[in-house]
């Protein structure tokens, strides 16, 4: 199984995780921004840094998801909600939109 991957960012003397993969760092491991979502890869497009250990771990990350075949599920979509009365016809200025109404 796959692990999720979390890049390695510097503030000043103190290193932490960061919120996603540098555009620089996803091109030197050869990802465009779209490959890397659809791999489940997080993407920071405001981080202009690229460090050489997140570009290590994010290129053996990479080797083995598409080893395993890797990918997140796509976000199912919700219904839209309740449509109000005039848009179901149910009034006569609704079934006029609708065509609904004879003139």
């Amino acid at each position: 199984m796959v692990r999720m991957i979390a890049p390695v960012v510097k503030r000043g003397t103190k290193m932490g995780t960061g919120k996603g993969f540098s555009i620089g760092e996803l091109e030197k491991v050869e990802l465009n921004v779209g490959e890397a979502r659809h791999l489940g890869v997080p993407v920071d497009q405001r981080r202009s840094t690229a460090y050489p250990e997140n570009v290590e771990n994010l290129k053996a990350w990479v080797e083995e998801a598409r080893r395993e075949g890797f990918r997140t599920p796509k976000p199912k979509q919700s219904s839209k909600g309740h449509r109000r009365r005039a848009f179901r016809g149910l009034t006569s200025s609704g079934k006029k939109m609708r065509g609904m109404r004879k003139p």
